[in-house]
């Protein structure tokens, strides 16, 4: 018995310490209700996207793109066009991260997510 106890103790342990725990998730698949862009900062898509990443957010019915993310541009465009067109969007987050003027924490699309846009 105590070689079994042993054994689940150890696999739960190698379960704890994989990557796969780092790794993120999909939201929900919504049609985003409004986007805010913060001058300088990035910008907010807001929908019930849910929180999907490893850690609970403060507030899950936004995402944040930051202004330094590779693909902002684009990412921009797309939600803009989400909106407009009332079209569906969901995210692949790995992250919550504090958006300062609000003072909660969002998920993040970081360089290593995505972002899906459908009917």
């Amino acid at each position: 018995m105590r070689v079994i106890a042993k054994a689940l103790l150890a696999s739960a342990l190698l379960t704890l310490a994989s990557p796969s725990i780092a790794a993120g998730g999909w939201t929900a698949q919504v049609v985003p209700t409004e986007v805010e862009i913060a001058q300088t900062a990035g910008f907010l898509i807001y929908g019930d996207f849910g929180s999907s990443g490893p850690i609970t957010c403060n507030r899950s019915n936004a995402i944040w793109i930051a202004k330094s993310h590779p693909d902002y541009a684009a990412l921009l465009s797309t939600a803009l066009t989400a909106v407009a067109g009332e079209m569906k969007v969901r995210a692949y987050v790995h992250s919550c991260t504090m958006v300062g003027w609000i003072g909660s924490t969002f998920n993040e699309l970081s360089a290593g997510g995505a972002l899906r846009i459908s009917r």
